[in-house]
């Protein structure tokens, strides 16, 4: 009898625990080497996928497991650091590389066995992050792949304006030449024969006052067409980014922007139509549950193949004397007749 009695009281308690390990929490660290606009659209739309298919309740973002060192030289020494600690706590389950930097990183201090999630990355292949487009080639890692999104921007470019010698910035580092999309770039170039006018002595800071002076060489080597990169000086919320604007409309330079159309309205000629952050945020959720569900990172399928959309701007167009081919109008996404510059913009 007393045995009966024993196990009816702890009984109760074993299926507690077991209960309790089941619901608990997947906790996510997360590392970025510093905050740029896009990041946060990537980030927040992700975490809001997951919220909607059900998984709220069941995930926690620790605030002291989100890094954000600083864009600048002295902090590039904190991304491997933060990167290794997050690797090594225990009360990390998962972890989320945002960008380039932070996914060079990770991968270097990486142990094998926690899985990582990348995003915001501008060409992983290129990174050499991955092994192909179907194969990441390391276990507990995956990361989202847009293929030849990049090569067939700088093709479209191209084909609308037909410039001669095609203006692009970056840091000369690895990191640097991979936001520039910059072996893309080349490849165009050797293929549609126009000139890529380089230049390369930004620093990883990539400060208004350095792309300023970027520009400024740009320009006094007969550029009549410039890419606008990921560079943190045309991150409106750090950035007087209307100054580098204006001084490219003056030149009457056309321009691309890679990173959305909120470039385009603010007055770049044309570029890619809006980052379509909650389509990406559910691919990459889904991408999260497979691994949360069991599924090893590296068996996650990668590709992702959004249409690429154009936005255009036609008081740009104006100003710098240029006229759209009417088959550029009747495709284009977005068209606008206005320049306006962003609400959460820096200097106002």
């Amino acid at each position: 009898m007393k045995k009966i009695i024993f196990f009816l009281i702890i009984f109760p308690i074993i299926i507690n625990n077991n209960c309790l390990a089941k619901i608990k929490k997947i906790r996510i660290g997360y590392l970025e080497a510093g905050q740029f606009w896009a990041y946060d659209g990537i980030y927040n739309a992700f975490k809001q996928s997951l919220k909607e298919k059900g998984w709220g309740n069941k995930i926690e973002f620790p605030p002291d497991a989100h890094f954000s060192p600083g864009w600048e030289p002295e902090h590039v020494p904190e991304y491997e650091q933060r990167a290794r600690e997050l690797m090594e706590r225990k009360d990390i389950d998962f972890v989320i590389a945002m960008g380039t930097a932070a996914t060079q990183a990770l991968l270097k201090v990486n142990n094998g066995k926690k899985p990582i999630l990348a995003m915001g990355v501008a060409d992983p292949l290129a990174s050499g992050f991955i092994k192909s487009y179907h194969d990441s080639g390391i276990d507990n890692f995956t990361i989202r792949v847009v293929p030849n999104r990049w090569k067939i921007m700088f093709e479209i470019f191209y084909d609308v304006v037909h410039f001669k010698k095609l203006g692009i910035m970056y840091s000369d580092t690895k990191t640097g030449r991979v936001y520039a999309n910059l072996k893309d770039a080349r490849e165009v170039a050797k293929e549609k024969g126009f000139k890529l006018i380089e230049y390369n002595k930004l620093s990883t800071a990539e400060e208004l006052c350095e792309c300023d002076k970027g520009l400024d060489y740009l320009i006094s080597k007969g550029i009549d067409a410039f890419f606008i990169s990921s560079l943190v000086c045309f991150d409106w919320t750090k950035s007087d980014v209307q100054k580098l604007m204006n001084k490219l409309i003056k030149n009457k330079i056309p321009t691309f922007a890679r990173d959305g159309s909120s470039y385009v309205q603010a007055g770049a000629l044309m570029g890619f139509s809006s980052m379509d952050f909650s389509a990406m945020g559910d691919f990459l959720a889904n991408m999260a549950i497979q691994i949360f569900k069991g599924k090893k990172p590296r068996d996650v399928n990668m590709i992702d193949r959004p249409s690429p959309k154009i936005a255009v701007n036609l008081e740009t167009a104006l100003k710098i004397g240029f006229d759209f081919p009417v088959t550029i109008l009747i495709a284009s996404d977005e068209i606008y007749d206005k320049i306006i510059l962003p609400s959460n913009r820096k200097f106002k």
